[in-house]
């Protein structure tokens, strides 16, 4: 080969040479790449020869995992001035329905990391929607709506409840317990979905309430009946009485009463009959005395006779004689026919109700009305019966007794 032939030779060699170097330097400019990088909101310029998003983080140092968000995805192709967005996950304590918990998020918002926990929209947040996690002191609180059965004062109903607690609920749906109300579970106990809250209205009032006092029945032996008859000389009635109790209620229901106190408001009055103890014999011969004894005082009425005292003593017109006379003249002052108002009757000072016991009855209403003899007949009948001792004073000053 001549030496224009070998020149043709180098100089091809030199043409091929310089032309893959022209070829190489210019696709190594072509894969440099400038890409807008943003970082939780911070932007960079980054420069890279790759060519996807994942390139691009590498070329800028930044490593990311699952939590993390990245815009386009890291496969995705980029070119030169792409921008790339990239929010970083942080580690966020969350209290959700009481229980605190620790999650990796990119939520910028409370709103957000609501959504991202997949929370229902009827939860309740501690912060509003649209605060700023990164600048809240506190901790974001959720708590969940959930279904509780609520018997309340004894009528039942199911509510949905963001409460937190048993306490918040019953808040919530108006009830006011005081503290002789029963609540159950206590009121500190959180809220969990299907529970059920029982609201015991406990009360106590005062109640009065009026009863009968039944009286009582007295039987007094009387010799001016027969065996067998019975006379009631005081008629009984019954009396009466309010009772003040302490009722304890539970949901309107009485629970149990205690007695407070108690006041006699009538009275009762104990019914006295007489039971007759004479016999037939001793009752014809006290008809024959009756009869005297009438006789007696229509003569007396006319003008006056003399009539015998249960003593043995005689009585002058309208007068006694013998032992009631003198306990007559200390018991009244001798006056058969007086009447105070205190009381007491007549010479011998009777009561009404020993004047009807003893058969005073049978003479007049009132002792006062009856006569002195009569008067001392009732009393030889009740001084046999009880004693001297019915006239304490003046039996002793006249030293019966």
């Amino acid at each position: 080969m001549d030496k224009r032939g070998k020149r043709w030779l180098v100089m091809g060699a030199q043409g091929i040479t310089l032309s893959a170097l022209v070829v190489g330097t210019a696709a190594f400019v072509s894969s440099d790449k400038t890409v807008q990088l943003s970082v939780d909101g911070e932007s960079r310029s980054v420069q890279t020869f790759g060519s996807t998003v994942h390139d691009a983080l590498r070329a800028a140092g930044l490593e990311v995992d699952g939590h993390d968000q990245v815009s386009p995805g890291l496969d995705d192709s980029i070119a030169d001035g792409s921008t790339v967005n990239v929010r970083l996950a942080r580690d966020v304590t969350v209290v959700v329905d009481g229980t605190p918990r620790t999650v990796q998020t990119t939520a910028q918002t409370a709103g957000d990391l609501a959504d991202q926990l997949g929370l229902s929209e009827q939860s309740k947040l501690s912060l509003g929607e649209n605060i700023q996690l990164a600048s809240s002191a506190s901790p974001l609180s959720v708590t969940t709506p959930k279904s509780v059965t609520l018997n309340r004062a004894g009528k039942t109903s199911t509510q949905t409840t963001t409460a937190l607690d048993v306490a918040g609920f019953l808040k919530e749906q108006g009830v006011t317990a005081d503290s002789d109300d029963t609540i159950s579970p206590a009121g500190n106990t959180v809220i969990t979905d299907g529970m059920e809250v029982e609201w015991a209205n406990i009360s106590t009032k005062k109640v009065t309430e009026k009863r009968s006092l039944k009286h009582l029945t007295q039987e007094i032996e009387d010799d001016d009946l027969v065996v067998g008859e019975k006379k009631t000389t005081t008629k009984g009635k019954d009396g009466s009485e309010e009772i003040v109790y302490e009722v304890r209620y539970r949901n309107g229901e009485e629970l149990g009463r205690k007695k407070s106190s108690a006041k006699t408001t009538k009275k009762p009055v104990a019914e006295v009959v007489s039971v007759g103890t004479k016999t037939k014999k001793e009752a014809a011969a006290e008809a024959k005395k009756e009869a005297k004894e009438k006789e007696s005082k229509a003569k007396k009425d006319k003008g006056g006779s003399s009539a015998e005292d249960s003593s043995g003593g005689t009585t002058s017109t309208g007068g006694v004689s013998g032992v009631w006379s003198k306990l007559a003249k200390c018991e009244s002052g001798g006056n058969w026919g007086i009447n105070t108002g205190n009381g007491y009757y007549g010479g011998l000072q009777f009561t009404k109700s020993t004047w009807d016991a003893m058969g005073g009855g049978k003479y007049a209403a009132f002792p006062h009305q009856a006569s002195a003899s009569e008067q001392v007949a009732v009393a030889s009948k009740l001084q046999k019966r009880a004693g001297w001792g019915q006239w304490p004073a003046c039996t002793s000053k006249l030293g019966l007794r």
